[in-house]
């Protein structure tokens, strides 16, 4: 039995990330989440915020999203985000301007 399922997190502007994980967070229109490889099929409206993707290797990604949807099927999970950024791309300064 695989203990992985593949992620994709995709924008209206690009494929932000494609590959396998242990386990994704994210916030939803009704709370948390958690999803586990085979977790039942869920649709749900997701919150602004934080992504995190527990990679198969044991490293964790981060990612910040405007808004979007989360698709859960048993061997595979796609986060459709209206706008999304890997955190290690995010610039403080630039937020800050923008804000």
């Amino acid at each position: 039995m695989s203990m992985t399922v593949h992620v994709d997190i995709v924008s209206a502007e690009d494929n932000i990330f494609s590959g396998t994980a242990k386990m994704l967070h994210a916030s939803g229109e009704m709370g948390d989440l958690g999803i586990l490889p085979r977790h039942a099929p869920l649709l749900t409206k997701l919150k602004p915020g934080e992504v995190r993707v527990e990679r198969a290797d044991g490293e964790d990604e981060f990612y910040y999203i405007s808004g979007g949807m989360l698709e859960v099927q048993p061997h595979c999970i796609t986060v459709l985000a209206d706008t999304a950024v890997r955190a290690k791309d995010l610039d403080e300064a630039a937020a800050k301007q923008a804000k």
